[in-house]
This record gives C-alpha cells, structure tokens and sequence, in this order.
C-alpha cells in the first residue's frame, strides 16, 4: 500500500451556541451555522466547497491543455425531499452542479467537466 501524503486539512470546533461553529484552516477562520443564521451555512459551504475544486481544477486543466477558457461559473445545488421520513443520517437526495464557460467551444468545455469528473 502506497503511503499517504496530508493534501488538505480544516477543523471545526463548537463555541458553546448550539447549531454555530467556528472553522478553520491553516490561518483562517470562519463562522458555520444550521441553516437560516447569520453565518453561511454548513450545507452552503459543502456547496462552494465543490464549486471552488471545480472552478479551481478546471482552470488549471484548461491552463495544462491549452484550452483557451476566458472564465467560468459553477453553481452547485443540494435538494433534499422534505416528505420523505427522515433516516438515521441526514443525506442529500440530489445534488445539481452547473458550469458555465467563455472563451471555450462547447467540445472543450464537454471536454473540461469530464476532464474534472474522472479526477
């Protein structure tokens, strides 16, 4: 088994208001609430968590491939089905990620999300 290597580390610590938390990593810090506070939501960073590796990877994808990508937007979107009973663990039922790109033919930007997606 090959050994593994640290690639990326953040914590999260509770603060003594249930449903807020404080994240961090390396030196930055950040406030997480449930849904509906003052502070981005943990569902809404998971969210921009995979838009950020997206939008991040695609460009240097593009950079490496000399694919000539202008810029782009990714939106991500997590759906859950209210009426269904809840289980054991909170789960999203769908979750919908959307790129939009200028600069690229649409062969290039088909050819840069599978690039992403196999990664």
């Amino acid at each position: 088994m090959a050994e593994l290597a640290l690639a990326y580390e953040a914590n999260c610590y509770s603060i003594g208001v249930a449903g807020r938390s404080v994240c961090n990593a390396r030196n930055h810090h950040w406030v997480a609430e449930n849904t509906g506070g003052d502070a981005v939501g943990a569902g809404e960073m998971f969210c921009a968590s995979i838009a950020a590796c997206a939008v991040n990877m695609v460009e240097t994808i593009a950079s490496t491939e000399q694919r000539g990508l202008d810029g782009m937007d990714v939106n991500v979107a997590a759906y859950r089905d209210f009426d269904k009973p809840a289980g054991d663990v909170s789960l999203y039922d769908e979750v919908r990620i959307q790129f939009r790109m200028w600069g690229v033919s649409d062969d290039d930007a088909r050819f840069l999300v599978k690039t992403w997606k196999q990664r």
